[in-house]
């Protein structure tokens, strides 16, 4: 049975802290989203609006509106941070009774000017490399809380770039949700409230079974799939731990991480599945366009064109499968010269 979500208000400290808190509970509980798909962009908003002390619960647009002109991160992030915002300032006058004049609605991001972060595709090579620096690897320390870590972060890393699923929805999954009999995921914790159900490559289903024989004994509630043995979180091994490791095997593996802001990211293990399973597909002759569909549905996305983005990109190196889409979809030539005009691509 699913426990009931709780958010520490202690996470924030503005004046809005305990209507984050249950708005963070209400998005997680009533409408089945992922609290980590809030918790950044409001912690963020959060510690602007400690400058901003009001009497009472409300959204000025004085204060939204200087937030977003304080943000320093590319668009899509924009969007994504004002996103939770205005999520957030509907729940308030919606599910809170606010008054609506106390409460500003912001607009979507207007575009504005600068470089659109341009993701990292690795080669076959370099995703060989990062699997066996997970699978060698070793902690420095023993006999810490936890113990099963390692076991988890190997299967982790295999899993994200077998079936391209968010770092978030691999941090999630329930012990009950990965059946490996049948080589199923169930993704019930996805974005947008997407659910939906990946199959497993028979290679993943053998990572998982040697990844469970190796967690035996180790696991604390037993709730989630990638349990770390140690009480706090009920063993759910934190999206951020995922990330503290990757960059541990980018060293390993001898892959340059160059800096914040420029990767690679956790999240290009997601873009490069995309962009190796149509690469895959452009040496068959197989109509890639309705293939597209196919895996926007298993990716999770809320729309194709989210799907053609990972290849806009990647640039260059992934011109034959852009030409390959053309031919097999004429619509795709609109969207070919919709990019070229768009300031944000490179």
């Amino acid at each position: 049975m699913n426990k009931s979500y709780s958010c520490d208000s202690s996470q924030f400290s503005s004046y809005l802290a305990e209507a984050f808190s249950r708005f963070v509970e209400y998005k997680v509980n009533a409408c089945g989203y992922i609290p980590d798909s809030y918790l950044q962009p409001l912690k963020l908003f959060d510690a602007y609006c400690c400058g901003c002390p009001q009497g009472h619960i409300s959204l000025e647009p004085e204060v939204v509106l200087g937030y977003v002109d304080s943000l320093h991160v590319n668009n899509a992030t924009a969007r994504r941070y004002l996103s939770a915002i205005r999520a957030f300032s509907e729940y308030l006058i919606l599910v809170e009774g606010i008054d609506p004049a106390e409460v500003y609605v912001p607009a979507r991001v207007v575009r504005r000017t600068g470089r659109t972060f341009r993701p990292y595709v690795f080669t076959k090579n370099e995703v060989a490399s990062l699997l066996r620096a997970a699978e060698q690897y070793e902690p420095a320390k023993r006999g810490q809380p936890t113990t099963n870590l390692p076991n988890c972060m190997r299967c982790i890393m295999a899993m994200l770039y077998c079936t391209g699923m968010r770092a978030g929805e691999v941090s999630y999954l329930l012990a009950s949700e990965v059946d490996t009999d049948n080589g199923i995921i169930h993704i019930n914790h996805a974005k947008n409230d997407n659910r939906r159900i990946v199959t497993m490559s028979p290679s993943l289903v053998d990572v998982c079974r040697d990844y469970t024989r190796l967690s035996s004994g180790h696991r604390s509630s037993g709730l989630y799939y990638f349990d770390t043995g140690a009480e706090l979180n009920d063993g759910r091994v934190l999206t951020k731990t995922i990330y503290k490791y990757f960059r541990r095997y980018l060293k390993i593996a001898g892959i340059e991480h160059k800096g914040r802001g420029c990767g690679p990211r956790l999240h290009d293990l997601r873009v490069t599945f995309a962009v190796h399973s149509l690469q895959r597909l452009t040496e068959n002759a197989i109509d890639v366009n309705a293939y597209l569909y196919y895996l926007q549905t298993y990716m999770g996305h809320a729309s194709l064109r989210e799907t053609q983005d990972y290849l806009w990109l990647t640039g260059e190196s992934f011109r034959p499968i852009l030409e390959r889409m053309e031919n097999c979809a004429p619509f795709i030539q609109t969207i070919f010269e919709e990019k070229e005009r768009d300031p944000d691509y490179e």
